[in-house]
């Protein structure tokens, strides 16, 4: 078994229960954050477009405004399934990342909106994109900033810190702050063949939509490490990191519902 081929199965099984629940959390902050990403792509009506990590099908959605030919794609059967239900005019086919099904050079522009952070070998992902990618084509992503700039993450990483461990069981994940420093994103693209032409990082405030007491819940529906690092915490500690997790979140409560920065970054590449 290859290094990370656990959590590439933790993240797949989490992702295939997180369809739903996924989207009830995401589907109105998506609005802010897809057209900024997919803007980056600086799409024709002659692109053919690939979307990775496509969840619900926000950016092949937002993508089939200019073209139709794109083509979504999630690891998780269920998300595939959800984003056919939302999008049912639209095309969406579960597929692999690191190990895609398209013939070489299929592709003018590839999108992945935070997908990026739950590939086990994001340099594979990177490779697979060069080689489905046209010459000159272009590939854009988007990911968190690092976890001591985005109070979502850290607050969750300093309770957990304070109140429980980090030492539960989970399995071992790459480095999940590699793409959101432009140097070390930089790097890897290169290591793979492709040039980082731009890398944007943009500051954004979430209207999360519900009070500091629904926080728990969040973290539980809408990623899967945050899930495990919580339900895996010692049974008796969890009641005490989650009334610590509500009181700092209450800091971020305006007219009873969260607010709170969502730094993230957009970076852009070419296969020169």
């Amino acid at each position: 078994m290859t290094e990370f081929e656990d959590f590439k199965n933790f993240e797949k099984n989490g992702w295939e229960e997180r369809a739903s629940t996924y989207d009830k959390w995401a589907s109105a902050n998506a609005k802010n954050i897809i057209p900024k990403a997919v803007n980056a792509l600086t799409l024709s009506r002659d692109d053919i477009v690939l979307e990775l990590a496509s969840g619900p099908g926000y950016g092949t959605n937002e993508i089939a405004k200019i073209t139709q030919n794109v083509v979504g794609t999630d690891f998780a059967e269920a998300m595939v399934l959800e984003a056919r239900k939302q999008n049912p005019n639209l095309n969406f086919e579960q597929a692999d990342a690191e190990n895609l099904q398209y013939g070489d050079s299929s592709f003018t522009k590839i999108l992945c909106t935070f997908g990026m952070l739950h590939f086990a070998h994001p340099d594979r992902a990177i490779k697979e994109v060069r080689r489905v990618l046209k010459q000159n084509g272009r590939f854009v992503f988007t990911v968190w900033a690092p976890v001591q700039e985005s109070p979502f993450f850290g607050t969750l990483a300093e309770t957990i810190g304070e109140l429980g461990s980090y030492d539960v069981g989970l399995p071992t994940a790459p480095p999940i702050d590699d793409f959101s420093d432009q140097h070390r994103a930089s790097e890897r693209l290169s290591s793979q063949g492709l040039v980082m032409t731009n890398f944007e990082a943009v500051n954004n405030v979430f209207n999360l939509g519900v009070p500091a007491n629904s926080i728990p819940q969040m973290y539980r529906e809408v990623a899967v490490r945050s899930k495990g690092l919580l339900d895996s915490q010692d049974p008796k500690k969890i009641p005490s990191i989650e009334s610590k997790l509500i009181e700092r979140f209450k800091e971020f409560e305006i007219d009873g519902i969260v607010n709170m920065p969502f730094p993230y970054r957009i970076v852009t590449a070419e296969k020169i």
